[in-house]
């Protein structure tokens, strides 16, 4: 495999089409990398429906639980659904091509945030603010308060991508900057850290050390993803990337056996370590192996009949598109749906205790069966069926749920600051010195916000902390909700302040412009 930065060649059958030069219209999008993105969420449903049980304790209480998670069978298995690194590769190549076309129409990099923070945030502060509301009716219908503790703890759980994904898009024009000054170093460097950081765990014995890959595999592995971009239309050196591939796979295989890394690549995604790095570079090679042929099946396959190939490429089209506009919402709405499903069951189960359903069975155990009991794996299928259709229908209507445009969240904004500063105005004007005081500190934040750098600093801080305390908190009680949906609106507001007129070359914020802005703002 090809991940130099030479001259892309002509296009040919071993690799994708090279796009025409000067074309000023809209890029294609790679149908095929949409497809692996919405099959990536897919597949983080599927398991996390299958890990999420409750069982009946022995005085009757319904009991969440975890489900699989150290059988051996789940740990084999965990090295074919741990995809994350891939979501995170996919993101990569996505995120270097959305900045250069950013930067080919003359946009900046508060251009390039504004558009994601609204895209991300919308959906995450819908979920937040009705689950939210949702666990304290629940509360005052008389829901015991552990199972409330556990619902809000699922709920957020998945959102810990979400924070990672937010950071890693607010670098992007900086990992771009170093990627196309110094590419080797920088992944080299990244991947140094890994190492440190995994080597320090082992020494130490401290797993929360650990955490500081956050700062480093998931960089590391975006990219990989602009290698990745790079390569997109340059042939497949295939012999290379099936001993990558092999390789790569080999490494991990003798340090999990060293003892180095958990068999269990799940337990090995939090905190990250180097595991999932190698993990990443094996799945990369299978796209790149794959890439071509997966953008010939989704633009119809090799029919051929021009009717056949034309209904199979609507067919891949109109899923890749549903993926694409429901895809997020699929995946921040599956843990509600399966959280009230297993309650609604283990609500039955309590009803059902005692009574009989004849040959010994209990009709308790027919409603919430025993953990990979036979009864419990036939209905697994039905389980998903309902969990995958129940998602993709409230997928669909949260999608529908009113928000303000970006034009009158910006005028919102923008009488929010006037008020403020006409009432420290005259609060001044009446001789009150410690409004003056106040005044003269809004009026130096308001300054270092006047900007679109820092302006947009503060709202890509605004939505990792609205998504840490629903992560890390929860959103019960309800004071939480409010709190985490304050900042997250918040940073919407900021966010749409930052439309302007595109700036003149000269006034194009550099790298040394964005690192004195955050500066400015500790």
């Amino acid at each position: 495999m090809s991940l130099t930065l030479s001259r892309p060649p002509e296009a040919g059958v071993n690799h994708l089409p090279v796009p025409p030069s000067g074309t000023t219209d809209r890029p294609h999008r790679d149908r095929a990398i949409d497809l692996i993105r919405f099959g990536c969420l897919v597949v983080v449903v599927i398991l996390h429906s299958m890990m999420s049980a409750a069982v009946l304790g022995a005085d009757g209480d319904v009991v969440p639980t975890v489900a699989l998670l150290h059988t051996a069978g789940f740990t084999a298995a965990s090295w074919f659904f741990q995809i994350m690194p891939l979501f995170f590769f996919i993101g990569g190549y996505a995120a270097i091509n959305g900045w250069r076309r950013t930067q080919a129409t003359g946009g900046t990099w508060a251009d390039y945030i504004r558009a994601r923070l609204r895209r991300l945030v919308i959906p995450v502060a819908t979920l937040i603010g009705l689950a939210g509301a949702g666990l304290s009716i629940a509360s005052e219908l008389g829901v015991p308060a552990d199972l409330l503790a556990e619902a809000s703890t699922r709920i957020g759980q998945p959102l810990w991508f979400l924070a990672v994904y937010v950071g890693l898009t607010s670098l992007v024009p900086l990992a771009v900057h170093f990627h196309e000054r110094a590419p080797r170093r920088t992944i080299a460097a990244l991947a140094g850290a890994v190492v440190a950081v995994d080597g320090l765990v082992a020494l130490t014995g401290v797993t929360g050390l650990g955490y500081l890959n956050f700062l480093f595999v998931w960089p590391l592995i975006q990219q990989f993803g602009f290698f990745y971009a790079d390569a997109i239309h340059r042939p497949v050196r295939t012999w290379s990337a099936w001993t990558m591939m092999v390789l790569s796979l080999v490494s991990l295989g003798v340090l999990v056996g060293l003892g180095v890394y958990s068999p269990n690549m799940l337990i090995n995604l939090n905190p990250p370590t180097g595991a999932l790095v190698l993990l990443g570079i094996a799945q990369m090679c299978i796209l790149r192996l794959s890439h071509a042929r997966l953008n010939e099946i989704v633009s119809g396959g090799s029919d051929r009949t021009a009717a056949g190939h034309e209904y199979r490429a609507r067919i891949w089209e109109r899923v890749i598109s549903w993926g694409n506009t429901y895809g997020i919402q699929v995946y921040l709405w599956h843990m509600p749906i399966v959280i009230t499903l297993i309650g609604a069951l283990g609500y039955a189960a309590q009803l059902l205790s005692g009574v009989s359903a004849g040959d010994g069975l209990s009709a308790a155990g027919i409603v919430l069966p025993e953990i990979e009991s036979n009864w419990w794996w036939l209905t697994r299928v039905s389980w998903l069926i309902t969990v995958m259709g129940l998602a993709a229908l409230l997928a669909m209507a949260m999608s529908k749920i009113p928000f303000p445009s970006e034009a009158k969240l910006a005028r919102f904004g923008r009488a929010v600051t006037r008020v403020v500063r006409e009432s420290f105005s005259t609060s001044e004007a009446q001789g009150e010195s410690r409004i003056s005081m106040s005044r003269m500190a809004v009026s130096r934040l308001g300054e270092r916000l006047s900007s679109p750098v820092p302006r947009a600093l503060t709202a890509v801080t605004l939505v990792m902390g609205g998504i840490a305390i629903a992560l890390l908190v929860g959103i019960a009680p309800l004071i939480w909700t409010l709190v985490s949906i304050a900042a997250l609106l918040t940073s919407l507001v900021l966010a749409a302040t930052m439309k302007a007129q595109i700036p003149a070359e000269s006034e194009v914020p550099t790298v040394t412009d964005r690192v004195k802005a955050t500066a400015s703002l500790v």
